[in-house]
């Protein structure tokens, strides 16, 4: 490879023998800086006009200190003569740290702020996930109050209506003080089914004490208040009453208060853990799924008793095609009898109606 110098030179060399064989008179810079016009060109009285630092052009080859950048956040390095300077990493691996580099400090881990400024939730920092948010859990035990988080205030706990009923009045478990969490609430409801979980289709308009008591266009959670809803088996009412069905013995005689607990036939609730029961088998341990819709199971004073060991704190079930209950209680849409919970209507308000839990 011909460096620069190597290059000035000769053209430099070659200028001068062009001039001298063409027997020029020209300008020249002479030995001692003095200029003659007319002197005639004498090889040896040529002074080549190459300046040092031509002469001596050097590259990060010659001398690596050149590519110091003085930047400690950079690994400075000479590549085939050019400088290369490249950001040096500051990650720590912890995700709860902001990863920087300061010029003249170099690597920084200042900490990671994971607040959200959201109160209803509670922030924290793992070093493999970063920031993570859970909410925060506003509960005042209180049934008659609503538990809920306002992102300004915090936890807030407004009231509700504890009666549980839709109409406002209860049926059974009269004693707020101590059934604060359940309600029976007589009525009647013709959109048919219990088994399954519901939304409103009346606006909450049920109730034997309300505008329409025969329950026209309604679900059996039509007869719930908001923020309550139709006790979802015997697990349900064991955890909202403290005595169980003892509540619904003020209620009207011949009563019965339905949940949406269901069984695998023959007056067994399937409050198992056995998934793969049918609808007629007609033992205990069978897990409540879609294939246990098999009767309809409650309290009260109307009906009769099912199997005391799967069911619990309940004690009225509604026996084959609800045989044990009295109109207006209908489960004849189930000519098998194995689906009272599926098609199960009660058109009139009397003899009950359901039992409603807080959510």
């Amino acid at each position: 490879m011909v460096d620069r110098t190597t290059r000035r030179l000769a053209s430099t060399f070659a200028i001068a023998a062009l001039v001298i064989g063409c027997g020029a008179r020209t300008a020249l810079r002479l030995r001692d800086g003095a200029v003659d016009v007319d002197a005639g060109l004498d090889a040896s009285l040529i002074e080549l006009d190459v300046s040092t630092s031509d002469a001596h052009v050097i590259d990060c080859r010659d001398d690596p200190t050149r590519c110091e950048d003085h930047d400690v956040c950079t690994t400075d390095a000479c590549t085939d003569g050019t400088c290369a300077h490249v950001a040096i990493s500051c990650d720590d691996g912890d995700a709860c740290t902001d990863d920087a580099c300061d010029g003249a400090a170099g690597c920084t881990h200042a900490p990671h702020d994971c607040d959200d400024h959201d109160v209803c939730t509670t922030n924290v920092c793992t070093p493999t996930l970063g920031c993570e948010s859970a909410p925060v859990l506003c509960d005042d035990g209180d049934p008659c109050t609503a538990n809920l988080c306002d992102p300004t205030l915090g936890c807030t706990f407004p009231p509700i209506d504890c009666h549980g009923c839709a109409d406002g009045v209860r049926d059974g478990f009269r004693d707020l003080a101590r059934y604060g969490g359940i309600a029976a609430c007589a009525g009647g409801f013709q959109v048919m089914g219990l088994s399954h979980v519901s939304a409103p289709t009346c606006a909450r308009g049920a109730g034997n004490d309300g505008t329409n008591p025969d329950g026209v266009g309604c679900s059996a959670t039509d007869l719930c208040a908001p923020g309550w809803h139709v006790c979802l088996s015997e697990s349900d009412v064991a955890a909202h009453s403290p005595d169980g069905c003892m509540g619904a013995s003020d209620a009207a005689p011949s009563s019965f208060f339905a949940t949406r607990q269901t069984g695998p036939g023959c007056g067994v609730c399937a409050t198992g853990t056995d998934p793969g029961c049918g609808p007629n088998d007609c033992r205990a341990g069978c897990a409540q799924t879609d294939q246990t819709t098999n009767d309809i199971f409650g309290c009260g004073s109307l009906g009769d008793r099912p199997d005391a060991a799967s069911c619990g704190v309940l004690d009225r079930f509604s026996n084959n095609l609800c045989s044990a209950l009295a109109a207006p209680w209908r489960c004849d849409a189930d000519p098998a009898g194995l689906r009272e919970s599926d098609f199960v209507v009660k058109p009139g308000s009397d003899h009950g109606g359901v039992l409603c839990c807080t959510d």
